[in-house]
């Protein structure tokens, strides 16, 4: 039983209906297939149909949500990358570059964004194996009428204490704008998505946001280690250490169009350091809604604490 390399390039509705007929060979052969007969196979991807999903052709407004479901196979070996590309005109803009290790049972992931101004968008998604053999597939999403930024939640103080701090909670829920400390957060691990801590960071003070799944987050929280599900929340760090969102426009955003435009994908990562007091932040939560953290005073000692407004999609 032979699985297929993927590259498709499609435009319009055309790339629905093939993607669809491999879908059903995609189910063909995992129902048809055991593992020793896949071994030493290509990878395999394809994204998922329905009405639930972003499908090629699909015409979308300036701020509408685009959902694609992810499912792969490793053709007999471990899925190590997965990278997500948005292509408009000249531009590539990775959306995505994620280092995983799937060794058995594939990959089946669904993944958010929002689209962009745009006329027309190039989407690109790519998977690796640990034998470098590699299949990606591209679809094309068009600007649709109107737009449709939505609504947005604001929490204007939230303060959390730094890994030695005894006084405030540590650990956060973006979503619903609510602290935890380590008396109450038992039940709670899969809603955190932000927590803080102080160090020197080459010489130079940090007070700095995290996030459950940064590894070195363990250093100054060992208790994540130990949780079953761990958030990745990417900061946008290009953005802030370049002040390109000010605290006037973090103030004046009612809707999230700003949230949205403010994100920078291509310089992100799980660390955000040197957060000081008047400093904007935008980020991307692991469930796909995009924020912005205002720092409204940072402490720069071991022991202190930061306090914070959130402005995050409803």
């Amino acid at each position: 039983m032979t699985l297929l390399s993927v590259y498709i390039n499609t435009q319009g509705r055309t790339g629905s209906f093939i993607l669809i007929c491999l879908g059903l060979l995609f189910a063909f052969i995992i129902t048809g297939c055991t593992k020793e007969e896949s071994t030493g196979q290509l990878p395999f991807i394809l994204l998922d149909q329905g009405d639930e999903f972003t499908l090629d052709g699909d015409n979308v407004p300036i701020g509408g949500q685009m959902k694609f479901g992810i499912s792969a196979v490793g053709g007999g070996h471990a899925i190590t990358n997965l990278r997500v590309r948005r292509i408009t005109g000249n531009e590539f803009i990775t959306e995505l570059d994620r280092g995983m290790y799937i060794a058995t049972g594939g990959l089946d992931t669904i993944l958010a964004y929002v689209k962009g101004n745009a006329e027309e968008e190039t989407w690109n998604f790519f998977i690796m194996n640990d034998n470098r053999d590699t299949a990606s597939v591209y679809i094309t999403i068009y600007k649709g009428d109107g737009s449709a930024y939505g609504e947005i939640n604001y929490y204007p103080s939230i303060i959390l204490g730094f890994a030695d701090n005894t006084n405030y909670p540590h650990f956060l829920d973006l979503n619903a704008g609510i602290a935890y400390g380590n008396e109450n957060v038992a039940g709670h691990e899969p809603d955190i998505d932000l927590a803080s801590f102080y160090y020197i960071s080459s010489g130079k003070s940090s007070p700095t946001l995290t996030c459950p799944a940064y590894p070195s987050a363990q250093s100054y929280y060992p208790q994540f280690a130990s949780w079953s599900s761990k958030n990745s929340t990417l900061y946008d760090y290009y953005t802030t250490d370049n002040d390109l969102v000010s605290q006037e426009q973090f103030d004046a955003a009612e809707n999230d169009s700003l949230l949205v435009s403010g994100y920078k994908p291509q310089n992100v990562s799980g660390l955000c350091k040197f957060c000081y007091t008047g400093k904007v932040i935008p980020f991307k939560t692991a469930n796909g809604k995009y924020g912005m953290v205002k720092v409204i005073r940072a402490d720069e000692i071991d022991d202190g604490s930061i306090e914070i407004a959130i402005k995050i999609q409803r």
